[in-house]
């Protein structure tokens, strides 16, 4: 018989601890109280001495509120200069990837697994811990309205959590009361408009702007930006029709695409590539469907083929070839193929479940009412898609450098020593030359594109001799050069500006002279000034030869040299990255690209084309630093989905097989501690899923059934916590101790078993890193430091600054 298992003591301890710090520090209050003493005066003194004791943390970079998350198309990247060479307007490969042989172009649904109630906790966790980590359901009157549009309830939550200051609490009180006033009478459009201006006074910065130090300055400008999101949505979902609009539909005018599809066929039989064109086109596909096939189909078809058109993988001249003649009549019928009707109430609740869940089966219904309205004629639809495309597809990725570090990461030539052998001024010259130069990097201010010259200041010292006639000239020089060459990173990939050049001879010196007269009485004096006169006269020419040739000779010679680097860049960067989204089938669109004098800045939007991007405020990075990524989890959670796990079945190393084939990564698949005879199969959706908040990343497994020799658990989830670590410069996220599962097939059941699996699946001593080894390890970095390392709001952000003072962490007050 078991000894009866005794409740620690710790817990009372603690409690009488409390007890009797209260009954000593209790009358002091009281007096306090009695005395009047002003209880602000006293927090007062204590933030002042706190922030008397604390240094002042870094400030956070500058920036427009509206840039966190403002929507940027960025235009295609003009020919600005005729030394670029254009690529062949023959249509390429059916991959369409970014080829270098251009030269220029470098190219609230539920889930599908029940939800129980019984989360269950290791016996020794906190009941407390274990209550805030579940998802709290909402309040009743928070939850979406019936009789009008749906509440969002992840807005009045915000709402609510900023109501608890009390500098606050009315704005944000008479916001919720608007923000159900307005979702109750939603099929009334002008109540809904009158109710929307007046959230759009209260959503303006001054009328909720709290005092400078005010600790919930960020929180209050992450609600607004909520309120002005909705309100974009509200107000264009007002003009909507309240039952589906009707659109035209593809039976009505099937003889108009047979004639499009006619024509493109005849023009692409001309080029080399017609048949990788048709292909890349699908036009069988589409004839046969336009002869015989449901709406669906050709609706999925069409948008299919409208995704290849308006790929961001296009080069300039593919772009230009798809933009004009049969191709662009081709894509006006398409369009009328992939429109589809969306009621407002359809696509609110859509909205209002994503938000709140962060499904990616939410997501996709969103993404399916954005592009059905996107394609749809009437203007109201237009309007409310670039609302959706502004707010809901943002960049989930923003990545920026400045100038300093790019410099610091240019590769420098060595020092090098040659041989001369030229001829100047019809005069053969002989030696040695010593050239040292250094690369450096100027950056262009460039609002749409990141626009880069590389600079190469040269120094060459020689020491030569020539002979003319009965003379031989031995000089000492030393000539400065500066190369320069231009690199525009657009949408379409990178372009690359010939080389120019200049050179300057600083001086040349006589050193000797020796003539076959040395030393005949008076004839050898006259040889030798003669010969010195000639040569004074020549200096002239010889610098201007001397100037031109260095010139050209650099200018030839960086050119030499990029090209191969570049070629060898654009090579890994395609077999790796874009090889690795092509898998996935995702892109990475380029939603704005800027550049400064000290900075780079890039935004991106990793998602498919049936996939969302952020929709949230970016955490911003601190100023001083060189170094600056912000990770949305739609990225993250775009990646999961397109690794096609749900509903699949895996044992745990063809499950670690599979991932390291999508991911192009093959260390994936050399794994050693997991678990034997084990098979898993995930859910029909959201099989995983990543939700960054509270400084914490929570992953999310949702199981259908699991099996282990005799043993079987079916409807359940795992879900765990990773927590951001910086060492060094190492970035890296560390797995909780706790693993959490939930499941009503769980109940009354022994669960060690089932947790010493995922305990080896998701092995603490298994940490991911978010940069890899060679950069972080990078010599050239060791005097940076993580200066920003956080998880808030759906981001993970992270920065990089030389070092600081102790204490001077960027962080957002609590």
């Amino acid at each position: 018989m078991k000894p009866k298992k005794r409740s620690p003591i710790w817990p009372y301890l603690g409690i009488l601890a409390c007890l009797f710090v209260l009954s000593v520090t209790a009358p002091r209050a009281w007096d306090r109280m009695a005395r009047r003493e002003s209880l602000e005066r006293v927090l007062e003194s204590r933030k002042t001495k706190a922030l008397e004791s604390k240094p002042a943390p870094a400030p956070l970079e500058s920036v427009d509120e509206s840039e966190l998350t403002a929507r940027e198309t960025v235009e295609p990247a003009q020919p600005e200069a005729p030394a670029v060479v254009e690529a062949s307007v023959v249509p390429p490969a059916p991959e369409l990837i970014l080829e270098v042989s251009q030269t220029v172009e470098v190219a609230n649904r539920p889930n599908a697994v029940p939800n129980g109630t019984d989360m269950d906790v290791p016996a020794d966790a906190p009941p407390a811990e274990a209550a805030t980590e579940s998802t709290a359901e909402p309040p009743a009157d928070e939850s979406p309205a019936i009789a009008g549009w749906p509440v969002p309830r992840s807005l009045i939550a915000q709402l609510n959590r900023l109501a608890q200051d009390d500098t606050r609490a009315a704005w944000a009180g008479k916001a919720a009361d608007l923000v159900r006033e307005l979702c109750a009478s939603g099929a009334q459009r002008e109540q809904v408009l009158q109710i929307a201006k007046q959230l759009r006074e209260l959503a303006e910065p001054d009328a909720a702007a709290p005092p400078s130090d005010s600790p919930l300055e960020s929180q209050a400008a992450r609600t607004r930006y909520a309120l002005t999101r909705w309100l974009d949505i509200w107000e264009h979902a007002a003009d909507l029709p309240e039952t589906a609009p009707s659109v035209l539909t593809s039976s009505e005018r099937p003889e108009a695409l047979r004639v499009c599809l006619a024509d493109v066929d005849s023009l692409t039989r001309k080029g080399k590539s017609g048949n990788a064109w048709r292909e890349y086109l699908q036009l069988k596909k589409l004839d046969a469907l336009s002869r015989e096939g449901s709406e669906d189909a050709r609706r999925a078809a069409a948008r299919k083929v409208l995704d290849n058109l308006e790929s961001f993988r296009l080069s300039r001249s593919q772009r230009k070839f798809v933009d004009e003649g049969p191709l662009a009549a081709l894509q006006t019928e398409l369009r009328v193929w992939a429109a589809a009707p969306v009621t407002p109430a359809q696509l609110l609740a859509h909205l209002e479940a994503y938000e709140y869940s962060g499904l990616s089966s939410d997501a996709r219904l969103v993404a399916n009412d954005f592009r059905g309205l996107s394609w749809s004629s009437p203007a109201e639809a237009e309007k409310i898609s670039q609302s959706l495309d502004t707010h809901y597809r943002n960049s989930n990725l923003r990545v920026a450098l400045a100038g300093a570090l790019v410099n610091r990461m240019v590769p420098q030539p060595p020092k090098m020593e040659t041989e001369v052998q030229d001829i100047v001024v019809n005069v053969p010259v002989y030696g040695r030359s010593t050239t040292l130069a250094k690369l450096s990097v100027r950056l262009v201010p460039d609002p749409r594109r990141i626009r880069i010259g590389l600079e190469a200041n040269g120094l060459v010292d020689s020491d030569t001799r020539s002979t003319s006639g009965p003379a031989t000239f031995y000089n000492e020089g030393r000539s400065t050069f500066l190369v320069r060459k231009l690199f525009v990173i657009g949408p379409q990939g990178l372009s690359v500006w010939p080389a120019i050049a200049e050179a300057e001879n600083n001086y040349t010196y006589l050193i000797s002279l020796e003539t076959d007269f040395d030393g005949v009485p008076l004839v050898g004096p006259l040889v030798r000034s003669v010969a010195r006169n000639k040569h004074d006269e020549a200096q002239g020419d010889a610098r201007v030869e001397v100037e031109y040739k260095l010139a050209t000779r650099a200018r030839d010679q960086l050119d030499a040299e990029i090209r191969p680097l570049l070629t060898k860049s654009a090579q890994r960067f395609e077999k790796k990255q874009l090889a690795t989204l092509k898998r996935l089938g995702m892109e990475m669109a380029p939603l704005a690209l800027a550049t400064t004098e000290n900075r780079i800045v890039a935004r991106v939007r990793l998602a498919g084309s049936e996939q969302l991007g952020a929709h949230t405020p970016r955490p911003r990075a601190p100023a001083d630093s060189w170094f600056s990524m912000q990770l949305h989890q739609s990225a993250l959670n775009n990646v999961l989905e397109k690794l096609n796990l749900d509903g699949r079945k895996f044992t745990m190393p063809e499950l670690f097989a599979s991932l390291a084939e999508k991911l192009g990564r093959p260390q994936l698949n050399q794994q050693v501690d997991l678990p034997d005879d084990v098979s898993v199969t995930f859910a029909k959706e959201n099989a995983v899923r990543l939700r960054c908040e509270d400084g914490r990343v929570e992953v999310v497994f949702a199981i259908a059934e699991l099996t282990q020799g005799r043993s079987r658990w079916r409807n359940f989830t795992v879900r765990t916590h990773y927590r951001p670590e910086a060492r060094n410069l190492d970035p890296r996220f560390v797995r909780d101790t706790t693993i959490y599962l939930d499941g009503k097939s769980l109940k009354g059941r022994p669960q060690v078993l089932l947790r010493t699996i995922f305990s080896k699946v998701l092995s603490p001593n298994r940490e991911l890193s978010l940069l890899s080894e060679k950069v972080t390890s990078d010599a050239r970095l060791k005097d940076l430091q993580v200066t920003q390392f956080v998880v808030e709001d759906g981001w993970i952000g992270l920065a990089y600054s030389p070092h600081r003072p102790s204490g001077t962490m960027a962080r957002r007050p609590k």
